[in-house]
């Protein structure tokens, strides 16, 4: 069954429908989705960034690891279709693993962020765009022949627990949240003494960075500004983030450089951005 949906996808292959679900498989890019984290942890209110936050970077160290225990090979390294090719500065279908498949990781962030963003919202017009942009992510992974229909499927599914998890815990166990969070990070760094892929260095650094400095975050007392004035928050959340960027471009060339690259990053978009925001009142 599998192959007869990924065939019928290889045979509607055109252009324009490379437009259309490039643009759903970037939705699903980490960087695109930690850039969206980051403009509502900056705009939204404090616990409803945080816990999206927390929520998505909790997901890509079990997403990673799942991927390399699995090993399952991707539809096109098993000739079951082939990759659809595209190669833009946005949007890549190259240098993906050839043999880690199971579970999408695509299907599984953007499920996890929909599922936390609808819960929330309460709204059934959030829920119906979560659901059909999740649904558009999930079909264009099949599209370009990059995952099996069981991949998305557990990827989506997975997502949703995890984001229910954390809605639980910040509704019922608020204040043991930072603990939870911190019990994450300790079992994500475990891996790192025995197998240091690149992806799950970077996924480590995320989730080490989260649990470190949300908590620090706390201690900066936030006063409550009108939306038009929070939005001079984006540029200076991006001066935050930018400058540990920059910094990290004279890092070596090395997997721990590598993780504590992600870890600042996190700490200049959380800590460094709210201390920004407290200095410039806004």
């Amino acid at each position: 069954m599998e192959e007869v949906i990924l065939k019928f996808f290889e045979s509607i292959r055109c252009v324009p429908l490379d437009v259309v679900f490039g643009f759903f498989s970037l939705v699903g890019e980490s960087a695109v989705l930690a850039a969206a984290l980051f403009l509502v942890y900056w705009l939204a209110s404090p616990e409803t960034g945080e816990l999206f936050a927390v929520s998505v970077l909790t997901s890509v160290p079990v997403n990673v690891s799942l991927k390399y225990a699995v090993r399952r090979p991707r539809p096109y390294a098993a000739e079951v279709v082939s990759r659809r090719d595209v190669d833009t500065p946005v949007f890549s279908t190259r240098d993906l693993g050839d043999d880690v498949s199971f579970p999408s990781g695509h299907a599984q962030t953007a499920a996890c962020l929909a599922a936390a963003v609808s819960l929330r919202a309460k709204r059934a017009w959030v829920w119906t765009l979560s659901a059909l942009s999740l649904l558009l992510v999930m079909v264009s992974r099949l599209y370009f022949g990059v995952h099996y229909p069981t991949d998305v499927l557990a990827g989506a599914l997975i997502g949703v627990l995890i984001a229910l998890f954390w809605k639980l815990v910040y509704a019922k166990f608020h204040g043991a949240r930072y603990y939870l969070l911190c019990a994450f990070a300790v079992l994500a760094l475990i891996p790192l003494f025995f197998t240091c892929p690149h992806d799950y260095v970077q996924a480590a650094g995320l989730i080490s960075g989260a649990a470190f400095f949300l908590p620090l975050c706390d201690m900066i007392r936030r006063d409550p500004s009108p939306f038009p004035k929070r939005l001079w928050r984006v540029p200076l959340g991006l001066v935050a983030a930018g400058a540990a960027f920059a910094l990290s471009l004279c890092f070596p060339a090395d997997e721990g450089f590598h993780l504590l690259k992600w870890f600042l990053i996190v700490g200049a978009a959380t800590l460094g951005a709210q201390a920004l925001f407290r200095l410039c009142k806004v």
